[in-house]
């Protein structure tokens, strides 16, 4: 796109100034053309810059690159998280039981793995658990194995 606009930017002002402006100004064709060519030029140099500068900042492209998560929890009771996800979730009537503490003298615990970058997520169902990144929590719906819900 960047080379048809620079390449109308010679043109058009070149045959708009050779052949319909400057002819009632100057008579002699070996001055009016040399003189409309250095317009178009001038004109395609800018066109041509303008060119470089579209190209190289992304508003010719149409991908996305999205800035911040994407995280949508619309019906009832859903969760939706965009990372990682450390503590209990439920979504139903009944707790989630905490995760169980070690007994004992405190221990080191190996560092963590460094967080991931958030991800797209959405929760569309209701009672829905929707993660993002990775889990080391305790999940819950509510649902009873066996159960259906209308």
């Amino acid at each position: 796109m960047a080379g048809i606009v620079t390449l109308l930017a010679f043109a058009v002002p070149v045959w708009l100034c050779g052949a319909v402006v400057l002819p009632s100004l100057l008579k002699d064709p070996a001055i009016r053309w040399p003189l409309a060519s250095t317009l178009g030029a001038a004109l395609a140099a800018l066109a041509a810059v303008w060119g470089q500068g579209f190209a190289t900042s992304g508003q010719g492209t149409t991908g996305q690159t999205p800035s911040a998560p994407s995280v949508q929890a619309t019906p009832a009771r859903a969760v939706a998280i965009g990372g990682n996800n450390q503590g209990a979730i439920s979504t139903g009537d009944a707790l989630v039981p905490a995760q169980p503490t070690p007994a004992g003298p405190a221990t080191a615990q190996p560092p963590a793995p460094p967080a991931s970058p958030p991800q797209t997520a959405s929760a569309s169902g209701e009672r829905s658990i929707t993660i993002g990144g990775d889990n080391s929590g305790s999940l819950s719906t509510g649902d009873q194995p066996g159960s259906a819900h209308p």
